[in-house]
């Protein structure tokens, strides 16, 4: 019922447990397998393992009665469980649709309680690493649409994707005032606005809000 490919998958198979079972080994921490073949087999969905997307972590598609989950596979072992079992999240949302009057807002309440759900059992010292526990419990409080909206986590998971070498500042840390460049343009920092920065184009003086996560390079002034 899945595929384990690096790019859009030609053909969906039936895999046995035992395949199924190998091939999240390569991708999620092992303590974690069997909990999530037993959420496979609660409620089967095909699955893929993605190329690099700049757009999103995972994706999650309900279409001609069944379920498609994928996660990129550039992701780290812990970046890649949190947005599989956020995909997972959504299919049971989908499971329990016809429960509803309307359907649930992509990320509302129900998407929340499945995703606090189902992440429980895994916020243990031996899935996660103690510092990614520090930030992902409060994070899992209340979680938002996508955890690269949490600048705090998204630190703490780069960590461990040593193959992605960070160049850069983060926005977040970066002082007011400070000029940077950011995509071949040139920005003076404003204020911070939650979770993103407002910014000055120096050369325009439009303003722009900018992710507080993105990295920039800081101008010598």
């Amino acid at each position: 019922m899945f595929g384990f490919l690096n790019k859009k998958p030609r053909a969906v198979r039936q895999p046995d447990g035992e395949a199924f079972r190998k091939g999240f080994s390569q991708h999620i921490p092992e303590a974690a397998v069997e909990y999530v073949m037993g959420l496979w087999r609660e409620h089967p969905f095909n699955f893929t393992v993605a190329g690099s997307r700049k757009t999103c972590l995972g994706n999650y598609m309900y279409k001609n009665g069944r379920h498609f989950i994928s996660v990129n596979g550039d992701s780290n072992p812990y970046s890649f469980l949190i947005t599989l079992i956020h995909e997972i999240a959504h299919q049971r949302v989908r499971e329990s649709q016809k429960l509803f009057r309307q359907a649930p807002a992509p990320h509302g309440h129900e998407w929340k309680f499945h995703f606090k759900t189902l992440m429980a059992p895994l916020l243990h010292p031996y899935i996660f690493p103690e510092d990614i526990l520090q930030v992902l419990v409060p994070h899992m409080q209340n979680p938002a649409a996508s955890s690269t909206k949490d600048p705090a986590l998204v630190k703490v998971l780069s960590r461990y994707s040593p193959e992605k070498v960070i160049k850069g500042t983060y926005l977040s840390e970066v002082a007011d005032g400070k000029i940077f460049n950011f995509n071949g343009r040139q920005f003076k920092r404003i204020q911070n606005r939650r979770t993103r920065i407002l910014v000055e184009c120096v050369n325009t003086r439009k303003r722009y809000t900018i992710p507080g996560i993105a990295l920039v390079e800081l101008e010598d002034r």
